[in-house]
């Protein structure tokens, strides 16, 4: 039987696409040694307030010392922020039907030291997956080593490296992806399709805003989220895991 697998960086407050890509797939590699990319989602995501799209920041900081790598870079000496997002979340999020259900990612977040981005995206990817019911297998990219240069060969070198014959890839890896590097390697490639679910959210006069942290979600359906996330989905990519 084939091993579909799925690559993705750990990102803080992700949106549910990533956690889709995660209950569709038979394992996850975590691309925790990928290079941080200033202004993208590894450290920051959206989330819904009564003045709309708010987004929060973990604040990061360079070091001679770190690589530049998701894992190991430093986060900031700002000793509040851990405070001030879970103050936003609470109150955005005041009159949710399932809040409390989102008290232990929160726990987890807002309650630890965290030394370093990596760990803080680790643990955070862990507990929603947790609270989302999905128990895909996942492992560390750093803990499997590759030495490929290009994006698409190093992928091929993960995916060889857990004998997965199935990529399961996310739409927005379309422009970069080299479809011929895995032919070559005998690996099919299924893209995600992935379809933002639609569910009652607060603060309706801001109308509905997709592609939020799946906090979102979680805190508006609680224990139902992995259903309507399901259900989004146009069909299951031909080879992956349903």
């Amino acid at each position: 039987m084939g091993l579909t697998v799925t690559i993705h960086q750990p990102h803080y407050l992700p949106y549910s696409g990533l956690f889709d890509k995660a209950d569709r797939a038979d394992l996850v590699i975590w691309l925790d040694n990928a290079a941080f990319s200033k202004g993208g989602w590894h450290n920051r995501n959206r989330i819904k307030t009564h003045t709309g799209e708010v987004l929060l920041t973990v604040p990061v900081a360079r070091s001679r010392a770190a690589t530049g790598e998701i894992r190991d870079l430093p986060l900031a000496e700002a000793r509040n922020w851990q405070h001030v997002h879970e103050k936003t979340v609470r109150q955005a999020y005041a009159h949710a039907e399932h809040l409390p259900y989102c008290d232990p990612l929160l726990d987890v977040l807002y309650r630890r030291p965290w030394r370093t981005l990596g760990e803080l995206a680790d643990a955070c990817c862990a507990e929603t997956m947790r609270l989302l019911g999905i128990d895909t297998p996942t492992v560390k990219a750093s803990d499997l080593g590759t030495t490929a240069a290009t994006k698409s060969a190093r992928l091929v070198e993960l995916c060889r490296r857990v004998g997965a014959d199935t990529y399961l890839a996310g739409d927005g890896s379309r422009c970069y992806l080299d479809e011929q590097v895995f032919a070559d390697a005998g690996i099919e490639i299924c893209w995600q399709d992935y379809q933002p679910p639609r569910y009652p959210q607060l603060h309706a006069r801001h109308g509905f805003l997709p592609n939020l942290g799946t906090l979102d979600l979680l805190a508006n359906t609680g224990p139902g989220a992995i259903e309507i996330l399901r259900a989004a989905r146009t069909a299951a990519p031909q080879g992956a895991a349903a």
